[in-house]
């Protein structure tokens, strides 16, 4: 039964559980006419523990199904992060198997389109001995599979390939580099299109040492080879997915239909869980958003456009200073000062066109997300504003 308060802060269009704790996106796949959402989740309370994939299916990206425990916590060890991918009749998960000792990767396999899995009788597929090495993204180059995953607290990505997804061989490892101010988690690498050259892309969430010491994910422009990452650009600064303080541990589908590129993050911070209200459930997904490429100057950025309709548009004239919001909610704007864009504290640097700036904003019952329209610049956030604000904007000019 909804409670006020639930009714109050439950997301129309954000993905949130039916009921308990939730983080981040896990074997993300399109498989037999679905898209699979598996999460981080929590099967008996609203705070963090007892880690097993959650599930929900979609064939819209917008409207879920919520779908039974697909792969719970055992007696061997919690269900960490992880990938899926598509084989067949067959979807195979790949995550990390974490006990208080050890983190390894194993993979479970769903004959009946992720509804049940079995996981392999020999696992774990991948073992160092240690105790941070996990999140494992797989994906499919060429004639071989290839992981990427990450040992947290040397801020390494490695890359290993298999023909079977069970033997494991190591490729390379890239990093450190970038912001290692916090530990590095949930790595993606996928190739996109600019201007028709194929480059590679790859994600690398930090917590914290994210902008204002947060959590975040930073991303690598590149090119792999099916062995090593090798970056186009500097690396000396990192540059970020999101300049909000509520989009992390995101990752894209595998198996997209057209081959599109489609990304979801967890939409909140590990500094903040505090200011999250006794609701039923806890947290949210960003709204699902198709990744792209664009060059700007000499260097090629990445983009991200909202699978959703639901937005504000604002043309404002990039001369003159604009604020829009109402106190207890957030206030979010334009300064032609410093050419950013910012919700409260938060700031992206944007570059006018015309004297023009267009910014779109999608607001739900808790979040924000604010974005230029060419979708080089984003500001995620999650906001819980008292009961009787209204979450309309309005123009303070």
């Amino acid at each position: 039964m909804s409670t006020d308060i639930d009714i109050l802060y439950r997301p129309g269009f954000h993905f949130t559980p039916v009921k308990n704790w939730m983080n981040d996106p896990n074997g993300l796949v399109f498989h037999r006419g679905e898209y699979h959402l598996f999460y981080q989740h929590n099967p008996f309370g609203t705070k963090w523990g007892h880690m097993s994939w959650g599930h929900a299916v979609s064939t819209d990206l917008l409207n879920w199904q919520h779908l039974d425990i697909a792969i719970p916590e055992d007696t061997d060890g919690a269900i960490f992060s992880g990938s899926a991918v598509s084989i067949g009749d067959e979807i195979v998960a790949i995550y990390t198997r974490h006990t208080e000792t050890n983190q390894t990767q194993c993979i479970a396999t769903s004959k009946d389109n992720g509804r049940t899995f079995t996981k392999f009788e020999s696992n774990p597929v991948l073992d160092l001995g240690m105790a941070d090495f996990r999140d494992p993204k797989v994906f499919r180059y060429q004639d071989r599979w290839v992981m990427a995953v990450v040992k947290p607290h040397e801020h390494v990505c490695v890359f290993y390939k298999s023909i079977d997804l069970i033997k494991w061989e190591f490729l390379s490892e890239f990093g450190p580099t970038a912001a290692i101010g916090g530990v590095w988690e949930c790595p993606d690498l996928f190739p996109l299109t600019c201007e028709g050259e194929e480059l590679w892309v790859l994600l690398i969430s930090l917590n914290p040492g994210a902008i204002k010491n947060g959590t975040g994910t930073q991303y690598f422009v590149g090119d792999f080879d099916g062995v090593t990452f090798t970056p186009r650009y500097s690396t000396e600064e990192p540059r970020w997915l999101d300049h909000g303080r509520d989009n992390y541990a995101g990752a894209t589908f595998n198996n997209s239909p057209d081959g599109r590129r489609i990304f979801i993050g967890w939409m909140a911070n590990w500094q903040d869980l505090g200011a999250h209200p006794a609701t039923s459930w806890t947290n949210a997904m960003t709204i699902p958003r198709e990744l792209g490429l664009t060059k700007i100057g000499e260097e090629i950025v990445l983009t991200q456009q909202p699978l959703c309709s639901p937005t504000y548009e604002l043309v404002i004239d990039a001369t003159k200073k604009y604020r829009s919001g109402l106190t207890g909610f957030v206030e979010l704007g334009y300064d032609p000062e410093t050419q950013q864009i910012f919700v409260d504290n938060y700031t992206a640097d944007v570059k006018p066109v015309n004297n023009q700036i267009h910014l779109k904003v999608l607001i739900d019952q808790s979040s924000v997300e604010l974005y230029t329209s060419d979708g080089v610049s984003w500001i995620t956030m999650a906001v819980f504003p008292q009961a009787g604000v209204t979450r309309a904007l309005s123009d303070f000019g």
